[in-house]
């Protein structure tokens, strides 16, 4: 036992963040710590050269050539999107031990922040027009071959009237077979093991994404038991049966422009 705690001890030592200040690669200078994931940390840094203000993620240095491999996988599947409110990817350096994806820095709300911390409540309409307009980007992904499988509310930023999708450090090609993280849970549409991801991965996280933004406006009652989703949301029958669909009921989806298009009728019998 004290060699395990000593262990994790050494691992929180060599993942400790850099300070404030430090200029990695003698280029990129960093402002602050972003946030931290298991294979990753990532800071807000400025460009020395042209002032640019860039998203630079370091790779653990605990993880040592897994952290590193992802962090190459993440940066070449960036360079396969085209999309203007997807993080470009600037560059990819080797500095101290550690992999540097350095890529747009994307400044606003997430999602969660909007929710948690903003207190913006989404009725079913809102649900929907925000989803619509997310799949357009997860459209994008999946005509590229790639599945996102990290759908989550961090992930999504939005700033004005454009939301942007980051964090594509999960992300697999459509059908690969073989993946550096090999200890990731299978999500619903996926069989145990390191079987190939699909779409119904990403569709399931939506569903998912949908439901918090549907929580946001839900006040449960002093005292009263937690029930599923279906019991403690008030929804119309289309919503329903759109989310049982999503999260893995009766016929879920398979298909992403089947999806988008019964989201978009439903938003428009909502009026």
């Amino acid at each position: 036992m004290a060699f395990e705690r000593w262990r994790g001890f050494i691992r929180a030592w060599r993942d400790y963040p850099l300070p404030d200040g430090t200029r990695v690669g003698e280029r990129y200078k960093i402002e602050s710590l972003l946030g931290q994931g298991s294979y990753g940390l990532t800071y807000r840094c400025w460009d020395v050269r042209d002032g640019a203000l860039l998203a630079v993620k370091q790779s653990r240095p605990s993880k040592k050539a897994v952290g590193r491999e992802m962090l190459h996988k993440e940066s070449n599947i960036l360079r396969s999107m085209d999309h203007p409110n997807i993080p470009a990817c600037r560059d990819f350096l080797e500095y101290k031990g550690s992999s540097w994806l350095v890529a747009d820095y994307i400044e606003g709300n997430t999602l969660e922040e909007l929710i948690f911390d903003g207190g913006i409540v989404y009725g079913e309409r809102e649900c929907l027009a925000t989803t619509l307009k997310l799949m357009e980007l997860v459209a994008h992904v999946h005509s590229r071959g790639y599945v996102h499988l990290d759908l989550r509310i961090p992930n999504v930023i939005l700033t004005g009237e454009e939301m942007y999708l980051i964090d594509f450090g999960l992300a697999r090609r459509i059908g690969e077979e073989e993946t550096v993280l090999g200890d990731r849970k299978p999500k619903t549409g996926e069989m145990p093991g390191r079987m190939p991801p699909v779409i119904a991965s990403d569709l399931y996280d939506v569903g998912q994404l949908m439901l918090f933004m549907l929580y946001s406006g839900y006040q449960p009652e002093p005292g009263e038991a937690e029930r599923n989703w279906r019991q403690e949301l008030s929804l119309s029958p289309g919503m329903l049966q759109l989310l049982s669909r999503l999260l893995g009921g009766q016929e879920p989806y398979s298909d992403t422009a089947l999806f988008v298009r019964e989201a978009e009728a439903l938003y428009k019998s909502l009026r």
